[in-house]
């Protein structure tokens, strides 16, 4: 373990890795997601998520300047991380209540780690910081319109506002995750509540046609 080596000056400013290390700093959101959902957002420091991590603090810094940033770079990597699982090509060729299973079970996923610990956070701090709900609301949209993109070629859904569409699904989505996070009930598993999801969507589909 190099801990005592990033404490010395000298080694740390000589170090081969970079500030911007993706491989660091995915070690890193990883211990903070760890003490936030363990002791909460304001009980943890940057010491404890630098001793989580197997880091010196100064390393930390390096890396995230407070544990905002810290909450911030959690919010993209659970939308990078719905994101990567998701295969526009695959969910092309799927139908359209397994295409909104599919993508609706990889947000809910993320979230549901660590039995909703990081979820609880989110909700906690979002709802009082408007400049981290914004952002995590963003993160939403965000995945919300990569699905909307795959979806506006089907001809099943022309004249629908795909992105709403989706973005109701998510609020639905993430209505499941607060309901299991607020009872402490273990969370449902995810393909079965997307599944679930996407039955409602599909319904609220063809209520409007008819």
């Amino acid at each position: 373990m190099n801990t005592h080596s990033e404490e010395k000056g000298p080694v740390k400013r000589t170090s081969p890795r970079p500030a911007d290390d993706p491989q660091r700093r995915a070690i890193i959101l990883h211990a903070a997601q760890v003490c936030f959902a363990q002791d909460g957002f304001h009980r943890t420091n940057m010491r404890a998520v630098a001793r989580q991590a197997g880091l010196a603090e100064g390393t930390l810094y390096h890396h995230f300047r407070s544990k905002d940033d810290l909450l911030l770079g959690l919010f993209g990597a659970l939308g990078e991380q719905a994101r990567d699982s998701l295969d526009p090509a695959a969910l092309a060729a799927l139908n359209l209540r397994d295409f909104l299973r599919a993508f609706l079970a990889a947000p809910l996923a993320a979230l549901a780690q660590d039995e909703a610990g990081l979820l609880r956070v989110i909700l906690s701090e979002g709802l009082i910081r408007r400049d981290l709900g914004r952002a995590f609301a963003d993160g939403l949209n965000g995945t919300a319109d990569l699905g909307a993109q795959a979806l506006a070629a089907r001809p099943e859904l022309r004249g629908v506002d795909t992105g709403e569409l989706l973005r109701t699904g998510l609020t639905l989505v993430l209505g499941h995750c607060v309901q299991g996070a607020l009872s402490g009930d273990p969370l449902p598993d995810p393909q079965v509540t997307a599944a679930r999801v996407a039955d409602v969507l599909l319904a609220l589909l063809t209520a409007e046609r008819a």
